[in-house]
């Protein structure tokens, strides 16, 4: 299948950002950087035509949550909202992390040829989290994860335990399109172990091999509704400065 779709370079050199899952899905931040009404239009009528040609089965758009023309136009455009997040950050050269590498928390990077144990690890670590509900199978969610990350999946997935019993997992990766940002492409603890106190040392081992992956800095993001994830990132010293609205559109 010919890939059509494409950010143009004024759209590139506005700061709008593709993060490109396809055939699943094409997820775009900072649209409300682009200032001409007719550049937005513009966009949204490639991603509607690629939606349409079935090229991509979702499109997903963040943006400023506070930016009420960029959402009207959205809603116009049949989009609807997904969710409402806060992101936070955090620089590594004003304060670089350890993480607890004694006896009481381990991990392991998985490899490809023992894959299904860490997926189904994922998917329990899945239930019952309090941040909105993927659409896709974790096994869709992890090949959409190949291409939009690349190569660096091969190092990026972790099993973790705790005094040696399963606690979660953790994929620490540099965001595509930059060399130093670092971001955790998701962070789960298993049901049985949530409410322990053990999301604090979990997020601050995700920072740690950030760190290790040449990361200077981390960007996180959580629901609004999500207070212990919010939690974790304060007792991580990771200042909140934005809030993001994402709205979807499926073909």
């Amino acid at each position: 299948m010919t890939m059509s779709f494409s950010l143009e370079d004024r759209e590139l050199k506005a700061g709008v950002k593709l993060l490109d899952g396809r055939p699943f899905y094409l997820s775009l931040e900072g649209i409300e950087k682009l200032k001409e009404v007719d550049r937005v239009d513009s966009l949204l009528d490639r991603l509607d035509q690629a939606l349409a040609s079935n090229e991509v089965h979702h499109v997903s758009i963040t943006l400023d949550r506070f930016h009420t023309s960029g959402i009207q136009r959205l809603k116009n455009n049949s989009y609807f909202l997904r969710s409402t997040t806060l992101e936070y950050y955090k620089d590594f050269q004003l304060e670089k992390v350890c993480a607890n590498h004694n006896c009481s928390i381990t991990y392991e990077q998985i490899e490809e040829a023992r894959i299904n144990s860490f997926l189904t690890m994922w998917e329990l670590c899945s239930r019952g989290s309090l941040n909105s509900p993927s659409k896709h199978t974790i096994g869709v969610q992890y090949d959409a994860m190949k291409k939009e990350i690349g190569e660096q999946y091969k190092t990026s997935c972790y099993l973790v335990y705790w005094e040696g019993k399963q606690l979660g997992i953790v994929i620490p990766i540099i965001e595509p399109g930059t060399k130093e940002e670092g971001r955790l492409f998701y962070m789960g603890i298993l049901p049985e172990q949530r409410g322990k106190g053990f999301g604090t040392p979990l997020h601050q081992l995700g920072l740690a091999l950030l760190q290790e992956k040449g990361a200077t800095h981390y960007i996180g993001s959580t629901g609004v509704e999500n207070i212990p994830m919010q939690q974790i990132f304060r007792n991580n010293n990771c200042k909140p400065f934005f809030q993001a609205v994402t709205y979807i559109k499926e073909k």
